[in-house]
Order: C-alpha cells, then sequence, then structure tokens
C-alpha cells in the first residue's frame, strides 16, 4: 500500500512541476528592466508662446523624451468663461501646458459661478500623442445643454409642483 501511494504521488510530481512551468513568466534581470522609448511634446505657453498652442508650424523643437517612468504625454489647458444674467462667453485659454508624466487623469476640474475656471486635462500613451488642444468641448457642450435645461425645465417643473 505504501508503494502504491508513492509511485501515485511519482506519477504526479511531473505533472505539478510542469503545471508550475507553465504558469510562470521567467525573465532574465535584464528583461525586467522596461526601457522607456516615450517621446512627448513639452512646451508650456507661459515660456514658450503660440509655438506651444498653435502645432501648424514645425514642432520637433519641442519634443522630448521622457524619464524611466514617465510613461505618459499629458496636456494641461486653463481656460475661463464669463457669464452675466442672459449670456456666457466663449472659453478663453489662459494657460496651456504639454509635458511627460509619472500620472495623469483625463478630465476637467470647474472652479465658480460667474466666472468659471476649467482646468482640463488630456492623456495619452504613444509617442509625440499630446497634439491636442486639452479642451472639453463635450464637457463645455453638455454645460451648455444644462443651461439650456435649467432656463427651461425649471419654470415647468416649479409650475407642476
Amino acid at each position: 500500500m505504501i508503494l502504491f501511494s508513492f509511485l501515485a504521488n511519482l506519477l504526479l510530481l511531473p505533472s505539478v512541476f510542469c503545471q508550475s512551468l507553465i504558469n510562470t513568466v521567467h525573465k532574465t534581470p535584464a528583461a525586467e528592466v522596461k526601457i522607456n522609448d516615450l517621446w512627448c511634446y513639452t512646451c508650456e505657453t507661459m515660456e514658450d508662446g503660440e509655438a506651444c498652442v498653435d502645432f501648424l508650424s514645425n514642432r520637433s523643437s519641442l519634443a522630448k523624451q521622457c524619464k524611466a517612468d514617465e510613461y505618459i504625454c499629458m496636456v494641461k489647458r486653463f481656460s475661463y468663461t464669463t457669464s452675466t444674467e442672459n449670456s456666457t462667453s466663449s472659453p478663453k485659454m489662459w494657460s496651456l501646458e504639454r509635458k511627460c508624466a509619472v500620472n495623469c487623469e483625463s478630465g476637467c476640474i470647474i472652479i465658480g459661478e460667474r466666472t468659471k475656471l476649467y482646468a482640463c486635462t488630456s492623456c495619452c500613451n504613444k509617442s509625440l500623442c499630446n497634439t491636442g488642444t486639452g479642451s472639453a468641448a463635450s464637457l463645455l457642450n453638455s454645460l451648455n445643454i444644462n443651461i439650456l435645461n435649467s432656463l427651461f425645465l425649471v419654470p415647468i417643473l416649479r409650475y407642476l409642483f
């Protein structure tokens, strides 16, 4: 009985050993190191002016290789609008920044009521992909829809309830 148990375990050993080889990835220490070959456009409108915004001209001077821990290209845009009782101005850009980043969260933060400050960020992870303006047109469109809804729906709801 002991001999049978020993032989059964001996027969199972190769399958367990092979299974552990199949389910693991073996890399040399050199293969563990990830080489970062990401390039991003790097500029700020406060320093580089229109060259950072207007990408129709030659922009190769703005391309920089990212550091080892920076795997994301980012565009950050600060803009603002002003409102009166009857209208809201179109967004005016105050600052734009393009750079490599360690982490990035796409989206917009809106601060203010009559004068609104928009801090919008867009992220991408391909070389030289940060060519956009960092603006959130869809967000502004939804904001305009919300304003229209509040102008028309709120009075109707007040009337009904």
